[in-house]
């Protein structure tokens, strides 16, 4: 945030809090242990088990199944070694699969309606897309224009509500085709009213729209556009913490 002209400030207690959290999913503690498999495993489920809470069933069912065709394949063809093989993986596996099939959505779902909760689909794209860490546009309600950078062209997404997201969104657009008119840009809002793209969609909605962009001119792309931003700046309204606009994982946890 120097670039932008603003203080750098200390993390508060509640970051700190956030990010300490934030690693009981990314393979560590608090206590800087390393957590194993079955225990991320644990918070994975925690966290789709509290968006989907049939996905419990799901699992039951399948596992079933698959133990049954198993079981039945060792009586028929005799293969007790193969089969008992066979029990261990699918014990592990179907849960695995179930689990972080839905996993991201739950988070995302988790999330959705917080400052900046656009911004943690930065963590979730394919290594093909390039996000801001900050958002490009702010005004004085705290709505955030968000920007991404990938094969289907340019992305403007915005959070808060439609009657004062827009206007921001639709001067963001103005400007980035401005800078870049060969490439289409696409303005998005973000958010549960009619028209608007919930945040466990965006990125369905993202993937889905027409290829544009070559993997050579992609960075080409996203290196003009950081260069205008670099020298317009941020216009951060006055009284606006930018700290405050990130999405509260604490909330993901309990």
């Amino acid at each position: 945030m120097a670039q932008l002209g603003l203080p750098l400030k200390q993390k508060s207690p509640k970051i700190k809090a956030m990010a300490k959290k934030s690693n009981t999913v990314t393979g560590g503690d608090a206590s800087g242990k390393k957590r194993n498999i079955f225990q991320n495993l644990k918070d994975s489920f925690t966290i789709v088990n509290r968006s989907f809470p049939w996905i419990v069933w799901a699992i039951l069912a399948t596992l079933v199944v698959a133990e049954a065709l198993t079981v039945w394949y060792m009586i028929v063809g005799k293969h007790w070694v193969m089969g008992a093989i066979t029990i261990v993986l699918v014990l592990m596996v179907v849960p695995m699969a179930w689990i972080s099939a839905f996993l991201s959505r739950a988070m995302l779902r988790q999330i959705e309606g917080m400052k900046g909760c656009v911004g943690a689909l930065r963590q979730l794209l394919r290594r093909s897309w390039f996000a801001e860490e900050e958002p490009v546009a702010v005004n004085k309600d705290q709505d955030l224009v968000w920007r991404f950078v990938g094969p289907r062209g340019i992305f403007l997404v915005s959070e808060g509500p439609h009657s004062r997201a827009s206007k921001l969104l639709n001067d963001e657009t103005k400007k980035t085709t401005r800078v870049v008119a060969q490439v289409p840009v696409h303005a998005v809002e973000c958010g549960t009213e009619d028209g608007q793209v919930r945040l466990e969609h965006l990125m369905k909605t993202m993937y889905k729209a027409p290829r544009a962009l070559n993997r050579n001119e992609i960075p080409a792309v996203q290196k003009r556009l950081l260069a205008i931003h670099r020298n317009q700046g941020l216009p951060i309204p006055k009284g606006i913490d930018p700290y405050r606009v990130r999405p509260n994982r604490r909330a993901l946890y309990g």
